[in-house]
């Protein structure tokens, strides 16, 4: 049986999980092959949702505002 710790870690990862691949598909990317890559690696090895999480500043276009 898991305990409460265990079920809040799996839900906030995958809460986390789907805003990495909600936010890769929102997102225009610099180089439209690396949204392909990180789209099929974020769905089929979720912990590269952390790295999305760092990398995400340096592989989208600028937003101009």
């Amino acid at each position: 049986v898991m305990n409460n710790i265990t079920l809040i870690a799996i839900a906030l990862f995958i809460v986390f999980w789907l805003y990495s691949v909600i936010s890769i598909l929102n997102s225009e990317f610099e180089d439209s092959k690396a949204k392909v890559f990180w789209l099929i690696g974020v769905f089929f090895v979720p912990f590269l949702a952390f790295f999305y999480l760092f990398m995400k500043k340096n592989l989208l276009k600028e937003q101009l505002q």
